[in-house]
């Protein structure tokens, strides 16, 4: 019986390791696959038979041009597109957000829907994620039986293991139900995540190599969040609901926050947080309940680099609260390299020096002179890019990594 067991587990760690060389491959003969994972060619030759013969992956026999090297042409092996689809819906201040994607990861449709999210009770909100998502497959003529599974990048703290998102700057409500009654009335499998922890996962996928040790993932925009990675994988915590960077308190009794709470980094920070304190307005002036027209924080933006006093003092505000954030946490998990990301980067230049001196004011040379302080500029939306090679690698991993019961 243990013999067995182990052979299973052996197959299965054998074809995830083939999965996952051409997930990061791309496309690869089957020599180079023995090269990638490690495995002989016998074993490889055994393995993609079966990934084959299940329709996972695809086979290139276009007919390779005349060279001068003998014996057979070398045939490429990919992922079959087909195989499977993946859901994303990412979840924000007024807007559901979808998007479908192959096995192989590539985006076959987008879609954004305006939703007054902010009044929603608690138990509609599943129920109209639910609707969109069926009408989004009818649309692209796809049907529940396509998709594997929904992965869901909501703002604020999501408790993932219940599947609840037990706070977000999107509802008035609390403890809001999602991963249950979508998967109930979509009967498709649904996992829900925080969105900046899916950046990092989007960035272990893409460049695995640089994130082997700990490295955190600052998301500046219309919110402060944080995607926390520990010895090279995304640290949720015990309800899935760590790393809430924005909310750590910077300032005792300070400006109001989104939360509810008072003083916290992203009241400084985040878009509404560095407009309120441009614009001179009481500390307790509450934020907004829709997220700040990117216009007005590019005009902002201007006008800090023009020489407004009160535009650039914001964004010193602003890099105040991130780098003291960043020394505590430097102080405790001396990390590798923290990278800040989000739209927010447009104005990195301007909050860097406070974010910079605040950190070397805030925790001694010795624990702070190793840490890589990166920018990453956001091209594409990395937290629905991270959530689809979330939700491709854990199928690899957790789904097809097991072979079908030989008959």
């Amino acid at each position: 019986m243990m013999n067995k067991a182990d052979s299973d587990l052996i197959r299965r760690q054998n074809r995830h390791l083939v999965l996952e060389a051409l997930r990061f491959a791309g496309r690869a003969p089957r020599v180079e696959l023995g090269r990638l994972t490690g495995l002989s060619l016998a074993t490889i030759t055994s393995i993609t038979a079966q990934l084959l013969n299940e329709g996972l992956l695809l086979e290139d026999n276009t007919v390779a041009p005349i060279t001068t090297r003998r014996g057979r042409p070398s045939v490429d092996l990919s992922l079959n597109p087909s195989a499977t689809h993946v859901i994303v819906l990412k979840i924000s201040i007024g807007k559901f957000e979808m998007v479908l994607a192959d096995y192989a990861g590539t985006r076959v449709a987008h879609q954004i829907k305006t939703v007054a999210t902010y009044d929603m009770k608690i138990h509609d909100v599943g129920k109209k994620a639910a609707s969109l998502i069926l009408a989004f497959l009818s649309e692209h003529n796809k049907s529940p039986a396509d998709v594997r599974i929904i992965g869901i990048a909501a703002q604020g703290a999501a408790e993932t293991g219940v599947g609840h998102l037990m706070w977000s700057p999107a509802f008035k409500e609390v403890n809001i139900p999602l991963t249950e009654p979508i998967s109930r009335l979509t009967g498709i499998y649904c996992r829900l995540s925080n969105d900046a922890n899916m950046i990092a996962e989007g960035l272990m996928a893409r460049e695995h190599y640089l994130y082997k040790g700990t490295a955190a993932v600052i998301f500046m925009g219309y919110g402060v969040g944080m995607g926390l990675v520990i010895d090279g994988k995304t640290y949720h915590g015990s309800t899935g609901a760590a790393a809430e960077f924005g909310h750590m308190n910077h300032i005792p009794h300070g400006a109001m926050c989104r939360c509810g709470m008072s003083g916290c980094i992203e009241a400084y920070a985040s878009d509404y947080g560095i407009l309120r304190t441009a614009q001179g307005l009481p500390v307790n002036t509450p934020p907004p309940l829709d997220a700040v027209e990117p216009e007005v924080m590019m005009a902002l933006e201007t006008s800090a680099r023009q020489g407004d006093g009160a535009a650039l003092g914001a964004y010193v505000k602003a890099g105040e609260a991130i780098g003291f954030g960043l020394a505590r946490m430097i102080a405790l998990l001396s990390p590798d390299r923290i990278i800040i990301s989000g739209p927010g980067i447009r104005a990195f230049d301007l909050a860097e020096p406070a974010i910079a001196a605040s950190i070397d004011e805030g925790v001694v040379t010795a624990l702070r002179q190793n840490v890589k302080l990166e920018k990453l500029p956001m091209d594409h939306d990395m937290i629905i890019t991270g959530t689809i090679d979330k939700l491709l690698h854990d199928l690899d991993r957790e789904v097809f990594a097991r072979a079908e019961p030989a008959a």
